[in-house]
């Protein structure tokens, strides 16, 4: 295969502007097709395709810009090395997500990692390098970012429900998807999906836009 064109940013933070028109599935099977018989350019169409949508996806997780854009490099460049292995099970939107969250799940694993060995002597101007989220700890940068919805989700979700939340909502995944990227039933998918609206119901009340991005 040749070198496919794979860029550091350029992805939008979520709410940064509106999503891309969703392309066919049929289409996406076919570059995937091409780009496992070497053809480089089909791979940056993929890219191009999606690199905005795991973007998102980082920063509602990672809860950080610039990891947010190495999240977007690193999957891209292990998809390039396993595209080989792609057997057309999922569809290829899923199977970049797939690949997209456990980085993510790495990389707050390490970030954890780091903030035990640093210790309380090693903090980043008063501030831990890792700590869980709470309710206070909803990211002003998301606010600014005129997303609320998963600014909300961040604070106030588990980890769990916060990566179903964020796959069938924001990444538009159906629950059997969603399922065998997380490893669970879509039954139990659903029902983190369900918890999940609850909590934000219960935290934000009637404001209209939960019904309008909350079926």
């Amino acid at each position: 295969m040749g070198t496919a064109v794979i860029r550091r940013g350029g992805g939008h933070a979520p709410g940064a502007e509106p999503a891309a028109p969703s392309v066919p599935e049929a289409v996406e099977r076919d570059l995937m097709s091409r780009a496992i018989a070497g053809d480089s350019e089909a791979y940056g169409e993929l890219f191009e395709m999606h690199r905005d949508r795991i973007s998102r996806m980082a920063y509602a997780i990672v809860h950080d810009r610039s990891s947010a854009e190495d999240v977007v490099l690193e999957t891209f460049l292990k998809g390039l090395d396993r595209i080989a292995t792609y057997r057309g099970e999922a569809a290829p939107r899923a199977w970049f997500s797939s690949i997209a969250l456990n980085v993510c799940r790495h990389r707050l694993r390490e970030g954890k990692r780091e903030a035990e060995r640093a210790g309380d002597r090693q903090l980043d101007g008063g501030r831990r390098l890792w700590r869980p989220r709470t309710k206070g700890a909803v990211s002003k940068a998301v606010q600014q970012e005129n997303n609320r919805l998963l600014a909300i989700a961040m604070g106030y979700l588990t980890d769990a429900q916060r990566e179903v939340f964020v796959l069938h909502y924001d990444q538009e995944l159906a629950y059997e998807e969603i399922a065998q990227i997380v490893g669970i039933r879509p039954g139990a998918a659903r029902a983190l999906a369900h918890r999940a609206k609850a909590a934000l119901r219960d935290k934000l009340g009637s404001e209209v836009w939960i019904s309008r991005h909350i079926p």
